[in-house]
């Protein structure tokens, strides 16, 4: 079977119509979304940068009359210090944590000569 040329090339000359978009268009859509994105981006990290906490004060208020302060000597644990200020009747585990609380520690490792506020 012999094909008609004039045919063939009618045939490529649709599809070639029909895959044509204007470049502009694809373009404009790509710029659209990389501006969004990089308004979106600027303002999240600039509230992130604009929020404060009052956790990562490192100020530490002075001993009130009831709280007493304590030096931490070699081989000193919160746990043993909070041995020695607790009652029988009272969780030495919550006095452990009003203790790191009070003195802002992020861990339980403590330096000799650190100063520890008692509540």
């Amino acid at each position: 079977m012999i094909m008609n040329p004039s045919f063939y090339k009618s045939i490529h000359k649709e599809e070639a119509v029909k895959s044509f978009k204007p470049r502009g268009h694809n373009m404009n859509r790509h710029a659209f979304k990389l501006i969004v994105s990089a308004t979106v981006f600027v303002l999240l990290f600039t509230s992130f940068l604009m929020m404060r906490t009052n956790a990562s004060s490192d100020y530490i208020e002075a001993a009130a009359i009831d709280e007493q302060t304590v030096v931490v000597s070699a081989g000193d644990t919160l746990w043993g210090i909070a041995d020695r200020f607790v009652d029988n009747s009272k969780d030495i585990r919550q006095y452990i944590y009003k203790i790191k609380q009070r003195n802002q520690l992020r861990s339980a490792e403590l330096q000799p000569g650190q100063v520890l506020i008692i509540p």
